[in-house]
């Protein structure tokens, strides 16, 4: 016993099939005098439109003797239905109507020639709308569950890393949402579904487009957390196709059948992982049938196969914390005992030894190394940077990364030795950090006693955790195939360091695995995985063509949509290559469905898994 069912569409011995016939209905009444010329289905970004032409002789009694009164009958933004009705309630009767397209009116094209007039409308689906709506400002929700607009801010999600979504959703006008945190310190990071919701639900009236629940987004996004997301002053479309890029997402618009809610919905995909539908076509020598045969025509162009892709994604550049003994930036010769003499309120000619006992430097980059100096070789950042890839150049100090217990950094944390380092104090006096080169300058107006003293005896000296840029960014390397072979190699760099950032305390900093009490979390971040996921979506996505297909099929097709996965039969011709290189898929990526000459083009592509 099987609980199998097989389906078999019945042999079709006739050689022509009856033209698909359609109604069009504007503003919910049939218009007789219009008639389809092609609908198109799209992605971004030109997404579905229909062209209908104005047929005054099908209907006299419209009264339309000119292109004057068409655009009065029709005016700019209604709403237009292309249906197909089938009788679904065999062998009575039961009318359904089924939308092949539905839209707006969105422009009037007349043309007055030696062959009359001709009047055609443009009817674009709900993505013309959504064009015209522009993304600004942040909708922040408030204590009592409302939301407020405050559009002086920038739509950026979690800026730098940093989280900036409400805690909780919000319901505004009959919607839940995830609207931005009042108090950034009290948010949390955002999630690409979340980011998605919010556009959609923050800029559309409701009942507009039907979108996705949020349960559904976050599984098509796997979740991800957002980093450095701006969509300020894009269009509603540029800014859901931004958010939709990072998570290798694609959507479309398509007619809802059903009578009740939203004419239109938004629908969100991944390329080549929609619905089979066969192309097939017959061997040769065979008896036509189109039962075995949809295409009519096919052309295709095959590209450069094969090719590697490297793809190098790059961030921004590391950031370590560590603690730096500093050397004596002076001349020696200039050091004296007077202790009025270095000071600038009491010596007129201070500039000439201002940095006797007072400026100390790293020598990262061994200006201090000879005479009259003589600090040793220049600082070496190997154990720092965890490479010895890097130059030794002029840098400069940055705050620490060690932050206290309200999350602010310690700055440049400065300390004094009075003893040849056996000992080690805060310095708590005015200094300055050098901004040429890693180094400070201190700014008393008198240096203090203690200071004088050590100097005088030789014994001081200064320590200063701070951070350091290095000269590598984060990186990571994804390839589509090898590397190390005949096969040629074309490098791609994406390079996004606002979104990727890499800051470590390390081990070399006195504050590295510290149990102070009065220290906070460190401002550390590691995006090494996330860079990954990043650059494997962006090869995913990015994967050059291996062949590209033009296909017209031999009947008016209506069901193709974009998106969806081409097959063949076992009895049809490889066309598409897909039992010979099984490791390729091919899909519809524009489908054009001609109604005068009752065909469908369909523009497919091929590439690898």
């Amino acid at each position: 016993m099987s609980n199998r069912i097989d389906f078999f569409q019945s042999a079709q011995t006739e050689l022509a099939l009856a033209g698909a016939v359609t109604s069009i209905l504007v503003d919910g009444s049939l218009c007789p005098f219009l008639e389809v010329v092609e609908v198109v289905r799209c992605g971004w970004p030109e997404f579905s439109w229909a062209r209908l032409a104005v047929n005054q002789a099908a209907y006299p009694g419209a009264g339309l003797t000119a292109g004057e009164g068409i655009e009065a009958e029709l005016p700019i933004g209604k709403p237009v239905c292309i249906r197909r009705y089938f009788n679904i309630g065999a062998p009575g009767v039961a009318v359904f109507g089924f939308p092949v397209f539905c839209g707006h009116i969105d422009g009037i094209e007349t043309r007055l020639g030696p062959d009359g007039e001709r009047v055609e409308i443009v009817v674009k689906d709900v993505s013309a709308e959504l064009r015209r709506i522009t993304v600004y400002g942040q909708r922040v929700g408030n204590a009592d569950g409302s939301t407020l607009h405050l559009s002086g801010a920038d739509t950026v999600f979690n800026p730098d890393g940093k989280a900036n979504a409400a805690a909780e959703p919000t319901g505004d006008n009959g919607r839940s949402y995830t609207p931005f945190a009042a108090e950034p310190s009290e948010g949390r990071h955002w999630s690409y579904a979340e980011a998605i919701d919010y556009l959609l639900c923050g800029y559309l009236p409701r009942g507009q487009l039907q979108k996705p629940r949020i349960e559904q987004l976050r599984v098509l996004t796997d979740n991800q957390i957002v980093r450095d997301l701006d969509v300020t002053g894009l269009n509603l479309i540029d800014a859901l196709h931004r958010c939709c890029e990072r998570v290798g997402l694609e959507f479309k618009f398509v007619p809802r059948p059903v009578p009740i809610g939203p004419r239109q919905a938004i629908v969100f995909y991944k390329p080549g992982r929609g619905r089979a539908v066969e192309l097939n076509c017959q061997q040769a020598g065979e008896q036509l049938s189109i039962s075995k045969t949809s295409i009519a025509r096919l052309h295709s162009r095959r590209n450069f196969w094969p090719i590697t892709h490297k793809y190098i994604g790059q961030g921004d550049f590391k950031v370590y914390e560590a603690t730096f003994e500093l050397v004596k930036a002076w001349d020696p010769a200039d050091e004296d005992t007077d202790y009025v003499r270095f000071s600038p309120s009491t010596n007129p000619d201070f500039y000439q030894v201002k940095d006797v006992y007072r400026k100390w430097c790293l020598n990262e980059a061994g200006d201090y190394s000879g005479a009259p100096y003589n600090q040793g070789d220049a600082f070496d950042f190997s154990k720092i940077f965890e490479s010895s890839n890097f130059v030794r150049r002029r840098r400069r100090f940055w705050p620490a990364l060690s932050s206290d217990k309200q999350g602010r950094s310690l700055g440049y944390f400065l300390q004094v030795s009075f003893d040849n380092g056996l000992h080690w104090w805060q310095y708590l006096y005015a200094f300055n950090s050098l901004l040429g080169e890693c180094g400070v300058w201190l700014s008393s107006d008198l240096l203090d006693v203690d200071t004088w003293v050590a100097a005088l005896k030789g014994v001081l000296k200064f320590r200063i955790t701070a951070s350091v840029i290095c000269d590598e960014r984060l990186n990571c390397v994804v390839a589509d195939g090898p590397t190390d072979s005949v096969i040629p190699v074309v490098e791609h760099i994406i390079t996004r360091p606002r979104r990727f950032k890499y800051r470590r305390v390390s081990s070399q900093s006195i504050f590295a695995g510290s149990s102070d009490e009065t220290l906070g979390p460190p401002d550390e971040i590691d995006d090494s995985a996330v860079l990954y996921e990043f650059v494997r979506k962006t090869a995913e996505a990015m994967s050059e063509s291996i062949e590209t297909f033009g296909v017209q099929t031999s009947y008016l097709a209506l069901d193709y949509r974009v998106g969806d996965r081409v097959s063949t039969s076992p009895d049809s011709r490889d066309l598409f290559s897909l039992r010979s290189d099984n490791r390729s898929i091919c899909w519809i990526e524009r489908v054009q469905m001609d109604f005068r000459n009752q065909c469908t083009n369909l523009k497919t592509v091929r590439k690898r898994k």
